[in-house]
């Protein structure tokens, strides 16, 4: 009897955490900065659809675009992942410093890909290095 309720007690502590909810939900539903992002940079490419993933301590949504550029936010609306597949992100929405270091170490590259970490950021060049960068914009590592 013990091990049944041993069994059942773990199984309804992690089936919330299994239980996922990935679902598609209409661009409205975008918490307000996604949705200025999103008109504001990228307001020229049709929105294929955009999808809110809740697990049991957070919520995320992700982006997509007709061109492929997939775009990822954080619960708040800020983005955290930018993915233009192969094409170049919108210069906009990369921070100064960066697209600086950028032009200045790697010319006529364009950032086709750029992630937001715990630690800084991590830059993908079109047709080059993947970039890491603290979050005070220094290069931390580079990946050819």
């Amino acid at each position: 009897m013990f091990k049944l309720l041993l069994t059942l007690a773990v199984a309804l502590i992690t089936w919330p955490v299994a239980a996922d909810n990935y679902r598609m939900i209409a661009p409205e539903k975008l918490p307000r900065p996604a949705q200025e992002l999103l008109m504001r940079h990228f307001s020229s490419n049709e929105m294929s659809y955009a999808a809110a993933e809740r697990s049991l301590y957070n919520r995320t949504y992700k982006v997509y675009l007709a061109d492929g550029t997939t775009i990822e936010f954080d619960r708040h609306g800020l983005w955290t992942d930018i993915d233009g597949g192969r094409e170049e992100i919108p210069a906009e929405v990369i921070p100064q410093e960066i697209r600086s270091v950028i032009k200045q170490r790697f010319p006529n590259r364009a950032i086709e890909q750029i992630e937001r970490t715990k630690r800084g950021y991590t830059v993908e060049l079109k047709e080059g290095p993947e970039l890491e960068f603290d979050k005070r914009y220094r290069i931390t590592h580079v990946d050819d």
